[in-house]
């Protein structure tokens, strides 16, 4: 009824309808004047509660006048012969006044609650969105696009002060960065009523962090202070949450760095003493024989070669960190993968035994083999490690739904669930392992980058006492695919 009253005209309406029903009550249904003014009082109301004031007055006054002419004697003038009549009329008049300013009042304030209601339920959504907003998501790019959809904008930007970037909806806007500008640096709000266009101020407390333009419709000022003040205090928080996590990373970085000196010393303080004692027996060649000579000999060769492995370790991790890992992709089968990782490991793997369940039929998968091979001997290197002495290590393989997967189990000591979730980050090293077992912490990490790299999984299942199974998981290569690569 609102709509229709809206489109075609409050009063024309209002007064079509006294019209109608003047003809109704007149013609047709023949009432007496009682009547008549009860329900040109209802259709008076149902005017005040739906239209403007001045289509309710214009209701009163001619339904005030049908009144006189059809119902009240004389019929058929203006005219009022009993003064009780028109003292009636008069109170008809006064009531229908009285009640359309006070039903429209009434419709006024409910408008008006309606919408601060709405405006509130709004500032929720928006500062909700931005309060729960993660330390690395794109914060004034999620301001703009919420003010969007929260508010119905037509165009949102937000000038950054600190940084002196706009962030738009739109790549070619009517907001100028140059009001954006002179809002920030002044803190007043700029508005253009004929094109909807307002540009607020951000601030919080003294400090200005940019500014806000919009185009829409809001409804007061206390509502654009409000929408301010809610981006200012989210991008204050995001500013601190960046803050916050460059010092946490730089922190982490140091850390790390610890972590990874403290390692290198203890893992290099081993073998370098071991060849130390036998290069100063070398050098008193009359105490010790050919054969003593040739065993020192060999443990300076053992123990060299366990230092460039080391040093493998760290070159690769610094490769993916620097994201400077290229694939060379050839299809290798599994089988294949696993005896160069086995023969990698060199003497380390002499002493232990080796349950290898590999079918030859599995189909190849497309890796950089080197690369892989690293991944492969870092998870067995664990195996050997970690697992029990005089127990076997199973090395098996598989595929299903396309996936090739290369499993290492062991029957040490397992790992808990807390392990689990840090098992493949840099550096991380057990509980358990800290004095009885060298090593940096970097195998694992090593091995997941170099498997994710390739669009595979690694994962790891374990249950203390129970030992630990690692899994590589790979996209098997169709055969046609592998053919056309060995060409």
């Amino acid at each position: 009824m609102r709509g229709i009253l809206t489109r075609l005209g409050d009063v024309p309406v209002a007064m079509a309808g006294i019209v109608t029903l003047t003809f109704l009550f007149y013609r047709v249904m023949m009432v007496n004047d009682t009547t008549a003014a009860l329900g040109f009082l209802l259709a008076i109301l149902f005017t005040a509660a739906y239209g403007k004031l001045a289509a309710a007055i214009a209701a009163s006054v001619l339904a005030t006048l049908c009144l006189d002419y059809y119902f009240l004697p004389p019929i058929g003038t203006i005219t009022i012969a009993a003064a009780e009549d028109w003292a009636a009329l008069a109170v008809f008049l006064a009531v229908a006044l009285l009640t359309s300013h006070v039903s429209t009042r009434f419709r006024r304030q409910r408008d008006e609650l309606r919408a601060n209601a709405r405006e509130i339920e709004q500032q929720y959504a928006l500062s909700r969105a931005l309060l729960m907003a993660g330390p690395g998501e794109d914060f004034p790019r999620l301001v703009v696009n919420k003010c969007m959809e929260v508010f119905g904008f037509t165009e949102a930007v937000l000038f950054e002060a600190g940084s002196g970037q706009a962030f738009r909806s739109e790549a070619e806007g009517t907001i100028t960065d140059d009001k954006l500008r002179h809002v920030a640096l002044y803190g007043s709000v700029a508005s253009d009523p004929e094109r909807k266009l307002t540009v607020i101020p951000v601030t919080l407390g003294n400090r200005t962090l940019g500014s806000l333009g919009f185009r829409g419709s809001m409804t007061s000022e206390a509502s654009r202070q409000a929408l301010g003040n809610i981006v200012a205090i989210g991008l204050a928080q995001a500013q601190a949450q960046e803050a916050g996590c460059r010092a946490a990373a730089v922190r982490k970085g140091e850390e790390l760095k610890s972590v990874l000196l403290d390692a290198l010393a203890h893992d290099l303080k081993t073998p370098l003493t071991a060849m130390e004692a036998s290069v100063d027996l070398l050098l008193q060649p009359t105490l010790i024989s050919s054969e003593q000579r040739r065993e020192l000999l060999q443990i300076v060769q053992q123990e060299v070669r366990g230092l460039k492995r080391m040093v493998a370790q760290a070159i690769h991790l610094a490769r993916i960190d620097a994201e400077r890992l290229k694939l060379n992709l050839q299809p290798k089968r599994p089988g294949e993968l696993v005896e160069a990782a086995l023969q990698l490991l060199g003497e380390g793997s002499a002493s232990r035994r080796f349950d290898i369940e590999i079918a030859e039929d599995l189909p190849a998968v497309a890796v950089d083999a080197e690369l892989l091979v690293q991944a492969l001997k870092q998870i067995i290197d664990n195996a050997l490690k970690y697992g029990a002495p005089r127990s076997p290590i199973v090395i098996a393989a598989e595929e299903m739904d396309g996936m090739v997967s290369i499993s290492v189990r062991d029957h040490g000591r397992g790992i808990t669930e807390v392990e689990r979730r840090h098992v493949f980050d840099k550096f991380y090293r057990g509980p358990f392992s800290e004095s009885a077992i060298q090593g940096t912490g970097m195998g694992l990490s090593i091995a997941r980058e170099i498997v994710e790299a390739h669009n595979g999984s690694i994962r790891v299942e374990s249950e203390p006492g129970k030992g630990s199974r690692f899994t590589i998981s790979l996209h098997a290569m169709a055969e046609s695919e592998r053919a056309r690569q060995e060409v």
